[in-house]
């Protein structure tokens, strides 16, 4: 029999990477409307589980950003790009999604080999993952100072627009390898990128919405600290030192 290198494996995951992309691009095209997306919110709302946050949902990707968050779609678990191809008849969704799942069949272990690896690389963990974490840090956690840990949230959100705005215009070409160090995995990247080819400050933004959404608002002073060290780690400490400057005004 033969055998398959490592480098072939490497291939076959970047490949669903794609098609994964691919799959929830398609299922975004066949979802033109309002109507359209309250079909899908519905299709999916007994899994959410919260009315609130489908409320607040009102385009596609949201809706699929959401899902991931939770961890109830990713490139391992296609199974609910199902609902939305029922909910929208879209066969093209339906023939996409068939054949991304026998290829993941076929090579599952490679493939979430390479994708865990990837989202440890990337500190992306599960929810699952962060509840354990947060059980285990709870003793840690209650003897910090409150009122420094709020003070600190409360001055990025008082600066937090001209943070934006200053990395819109200064982050410039390294958006991409910025996002990667702020935990975006590789799918969302290719995603903006798609939506916003002519618009980098828009991709920009993006990239430190989705980042930051990642965090509850009580724990905003973990995203700055994740912040400042993917400029450190972009090179940009004079980004860095900049907002650490508009956080002390």
């Amino acid at each position: 029999m033969e055998r398959i290198s490592v480098q072939d494996h490497r291939t076959v995951y970047e490949q669903m990477c794609k098609d994964y992309l691919n799959l929830k691009l398609l299922a975004q095209n066949a979802c033109p409307d309002r109507e359209h997306l309250e079909r899908c919110k519905n299709s999916v709302r007994e899994e959410v589980h919260s009315c609130r946050k489908l409320c607040r949902v009102t385009e596609f990707d949201h809706l699929v950003l959401l899902l991931e968050q939770r961890n109830l779609l990713s490139l391992l678990k296609p199974d609910l790009i199902e609902r939305f191809e029922l909910a929208l008849d879209a066969k093209d969704v339906s023939c996409a999604l068939k054949s991304y799942r026998s290829m993941l069949s076929s090579h599952y272990a490679a493939i979430r080999r390479f994708h865990l690896e990837d989202l440890r690389h990337r500190d992306r963990r599960t929810l699952l993952e962060k509840e354990v974490e947060k059980i285990k840090l709870h003793e840690t956690n209650d003897t910090l100072m409150p009122s420094a840990v709020n003070t600190k949230r409360d001055k990025y959100l008082q600066q937090r627009d001209k943070v934006y705005s200053l990395l819109q215009l200064e982050i410039g070409k390294s958006w991409k390898p910025f996002g990667r160090f702020l935990n975006v995995p590789p799918a969302v990247l290719e995603e903006i990128e798609d939506r916003n080819r002519q618009d980098l400050k828009t991709r920009i933004y993006e990239v430190l919405h989705w980042a930051e959404k990642q965090f509850a608002d009580d724990t905003l002073d973990q995203f700055f600290v994740v912040l400042l060290k993917a400029l450190e780690n972009t090179r940009r400490k004079d980004l860095k030192r900049k907002i650490e400057s508009m956080l002390q005004e």
